[in-house]
C-alpha cells in the first residue's frame, strides 16, 4: 500500500524521541509538609515519585492507576495525614489493588487483596482508613479499608457507580452516577455517612454535577463543587446556611473545574477551559477576586496548593506535561526530550461555519515555511479526535507535530458531540452518530484549505482513532473528499460491539443510540461497515490486540467487509497494544506506516535525498 522511500524518513526520529518523553500526570503537595508526591507516564508505564528538597526518588516499580478518562478531577493517589506513606491503586499479578508505601523506607502493603480492580484511595481524616472505589461486588462500589489492610468494608453497592470520594469528618462527599448513565452526561454529588447512609447534595435531570471539595476548617459543613446546569460547568458553594448552592465563578464559554482549596479554606484554585486553552485561576471566596496564574496556550489540570503557591501539571503544545510552580512559572518536575521544543511548530486555531450554522472551534498544526510557500502546495489532513466527550487544544500533540513535520497541514475539528465548549454542544450528536458531527469533520478539510493559501483542498487524507476511527471510515464511506484514510481502534459494527465491549463502552453506546431492544435501527445506521461498499479510497486499519473497550474483532469485520467488495486496504495489529498505542517501538511503526500511505496517495516528494529505500523487512 506504499513505500517508506517517498517520503522523507529524518522526521521518524522525532516521532521516536516524543513518543518516549516523560509525561507528568498528577502532583499531591504532602499535608503541612514539603514534600511532593507525583506521578510520571513512560510510554505504557506510570510510577510514583517523591520530591524531598532537591532529591527525587522512585517510590513504586510495578506502575499504578493513572488514567484520565473522565473529567471528574479524581486523586490517584494520596498521602497519609502525617506524611507517614502514599496509598494508590498499583498493579501486580493480580490486578489493580489498593496499597501503601512508605516514603522513607520504600516499604509497600498490600491493603487489598480481592482480584477486582480499586481505584481512588483516600485516607480518612485521622489515617486510620481509607476510602476508595471497588468492582469487587459491582462496578464502582463505595468501600473503605483499615489502613493496615486487615478490614474492608463495602458501603455503598446498588445501582450507582461512585467515584471520587473525598473525606469531611467520619463521612465520605462522592460523586455517583446511574450505571446506565456516564458521568459527563449525568451525575450527583451525594454524602455518605459512616454507616453507608447516603444523603443526596445536589442533583438534576441530565445535570452533571462533580468535584465535591470539603471546605477545610467547616468540619465538612460547607463543600464547594461543580455542576453544569446553567449550560457550562460553573463553581458553587453549599452547606447549612444555603437553601441553595451558592453560585461562586460562572462564565458563558468557559468550563471551570478541578477546584481545591487553599488550607485556610479562604481560596480556591481551579482549571478554565476555553476554546482548546485551559488555563489555572484563583478565586477568592468571600470577597469573589479572581486571578489568572497562567498566561501562555496550553493544558493543565489537577491543581493544588502548596506553600501559599498553586502547583499544578502543565503542558504546551512544544512542551511535554511536566510538574510546575504555576504561580511562579517554575518547573518543579519533568524531563522534556532536549531540543524537542525547538523541532516543534506552534499550532494556531481557527473557527468555521458547519452545517445548520454550527460554529466550529478546531486546531491547526502548519509545516515550517507555509506562510511562504507557493499556493496549493501542501497536502491536508483532518484528525477527528476520539470519545466524543474529549476535545483538542494546546496541549502536547506530538503525532499532529510528526505529521507536520512531514510536509503535511493537518486540522483537528472540536466537531459537535466534542467537550469543553458547553453541555449544549456536547450532547449534540446524542442519537445523531454521524450526522452533524460528520459534516463537522469533513468541513474541516474545506475551512483549512479556506485559511491558508498554502493548503491544496483537493489533496486530502484523514485519520483518527476510537471514535475518530469510526469517523474516518464514515468519512470515506459517505463522501468522496478524501483520498486516503488511516482508522486506529475504532467501532465499525455498533450491532456486534455490544456484546464486546467493557462496561464503558457499553454505557456509551446506550447514551449515543438508545437501547438494543428498541433502537436498534440507531446501532445498524451508526455503523461505518455498512458503507463500506462506497469506499473508493484506500484505507490502513491498525488495531491493538489487547483492547477490551473496543475489541480487534470489530477492524476484523471491516477487513472481512473491505475484502469482500475488492476494496484497497492492509490490517496491522499490535500484541501488546491495549486501547490506544503507547509503547515507542509501536507509535514509531504505525504512524509512520500512515505518513507513508499519505505520502503515496497525497503525492509528496522530498526530492532532497532524504528518502530511504524501502525495506523488505517493512512489508510490502
Amino acid at each position: 500500500m506504499y513505500r517508506r522511500d517517498l517520503r522523507e524518513t529524518r522526521h521518524d526520529d522525532l516521532l521516536a524521541d516524543a513518543a518516549t518523553a516523560e509525561m507528568a500526570e498528577q502532583v499531591v503537595p504532602e499535608p503541612d509538609g514539603d514534600r511532593l508526591a507525583y506521578a510520571v507516564s513512560r510510554e505504557h508505564r506510570t510510577d510514583l515519585y517523591l520530591r524531598d528538597g532537591e532529591e527525587t526518588r522512585k517510590l513504586t516499580s510495578r506502575g499504578l492507576l493513572a488514567q484520565r478518562y473522565t473529567h471528574l478531577d479524581p486523586r490517584w493517589f494520596d498521602w497519609h495525614p502525617e506524611g507517614e506513606s502514599v496509598a494508590y491503586a498499583g498493579e501486580d499479578d493480580d490486578g489493580l489493588s489498593v496499597w501503601t508505601v512508605d516514603v522513607e523506607t520504600g516499604a509497600k502493603t498490600r491493603i487489598t487483596a480481592h482480584g477486582a480492580i480499586d481505584s481512588n484511595p483516600r485516607f480518612s481524616p485521622d489515617g486510620d482508613e481509607i476510602a476508595f472505589v471497588t468492582d469487587y461486588r459491582s462496578p464502582s462500589a463505595l468501600a473503605v479499608a483499615s489502613a493496615d489492610g486487615r478490614r474492608v468494608e463495602v458501603l455503598r453497592d446498588d445501582e450507582y457507580l461512585y467515584q471520587d470520594p473525598r473525606w469531611a469528618g467520619d463521612a465520605l462527599y462522592a460523586v455517583r452516577t446511574r450505571h446506565r448513565d456516564l458521568s459527563d452526561r449525568a451525575s450527583q454529588v451525594v454524602r455518605v455517612d459512616r454507616d453507608g447512609t447516603v444523603e443526596p447534595v445536589f442533583g438534576g435531570d441530565s445535570v452533571n454535577a462533580y468535584a465535591p471539595r470539603p471546605r477545610p476548617g467547616s468540619e465538612g459543613d460547607e463543600l464547594a463543587f461543580v455542576h453544569d446546569a446553567s449550560g457550562y460547568d460553573a463553581l458553587y458553594l453549599t452547606g447549612p446556611d444555603r437553601a441553595e448552592p451558592e453560585r461562586l465563578l460562572a462564565e458563558s464559554g468557559t468550563d471551570f473545574g478541578a477546584p481545591a482549596w487553599d488550607a485556610d479554606g479562604d481560596r480556591l484554585a481551579l482549571t478554565a477551559t476555553r476554546r482548546g486553552e485551559v488555563h489555572v485561576r484563583t478565586l477568592a471566596v468571600e470577597s469573589g477576586e479572581t486571578a489568572t496564574l497562567t498566561d501562555e496556550p496550553g493544558d493543565r489540570y489537577f491543581p493544588e496548593w502548596h506553600d501559599g503557591d498553586v502547583l499544578g501539571v502543565e503542558a504546551t503544545p512544544t512542551r511535554p506535561p511536566e510538574v510546575r510552580n504555576l504561580t511562579t512559572d517554575e518547573r518543579i518536575a519533568g524531563r522534556p526530550p532536549a531540543g524537542l521544543e525547538d523541532r516543534f511548530v506552534r499550532p494556531e486555531s481557527i473557527t468555521y461555519d458547519s452545517t445548520d450554522g454550527v460554529e466550529i472551534h478546531a486546531m491547526v498544526y502548519l509545516p515550517e515555511g507555509h506562510d511562504a510557500a507557493d499556493p496549493d502546495s501542501i497536502p491536508l489532513l483532518v484528525h477527528p479526535h476520539g470519545g466524543p466527550t474529549a476535545f483538542d487544544g494546546y496541549e502536547f500533540n506530538h503525532r499532529a507535530q510528526y505529521f507536520a513535520a512531514q510536509g503535511f497541514a493537518v486540522i483537528e475539528p472540536n466537531y459537535r458531540g466534542s467537550s469543553g465548549f458547553g453541555r449544549e454542544f456536547r450532547n449534540r450528536n446524542d442519537f445523531a452518530w454521524g450526522e452533524g458531527d460528520l459534516d463537522d469533520v469533513v468541513n474541516a478539510a474545506d475551512a483549512l484549505a479556506d485559511a491558508y493559501p498554502a493548503v491544496d483542498g483537493n489533496r486530502a487524507g484523514i485519520y483518527g482513532g476510537s471514535g475518530g476511527g469510526l469517523m474516518t471510515v464514515n468519512a470515506l464511506g459517505r463522501t468522496d473528499r478524501f483520498d486516503a484514510g488511516a482508522a486506529f481502534y475504532g467501532v465499525y459494527d455498533y450491532e456486534t460491539f455490544a456484546d464486546d465491549t467493557d462496561d464503558v463502552g457499553w454505557r456509551l453506546m446506550k447514551r449515543e443510540l438508545g437501547y438494543p431492544a428498541t433502537d436498534i435501527d440507531n446501532y445498524r445506521e451508526a455503523s461505518p461497515v455498512r458503507s463500506v461498499p462506497d469506499i473508493d479510497a484506500p484505507l490502513l486499519v491498525l488495531h491493538g490486540e489487547q483492547d477490551v473497550r473496543v475489541p480487534l474483532s470489530q477492524s476484523e469485520q471491516l477487513v472481512e467487509e473491505l475484502e469482500k467488495h475488492g476494496k484497497t486496504y492492509e490490517l496491522q495489529t499490535y500484541d501488546d497494544e491495549p486501547h490506544g498505542f503507547l509503547k515507542r517501538e509501536n507509535v514509531l511503526d504505525a504512524y509512520s506506516r500512515v505518513a507513508d500511505l499519505f505520502a503515496k496517495y497525497l503525492e509528496i516528494d522530498p526530492d532532497d535525498g532524504s528518502s530511504r529505500p524501502h525495506s523488505p523487512d517493512d512489508g510490502e
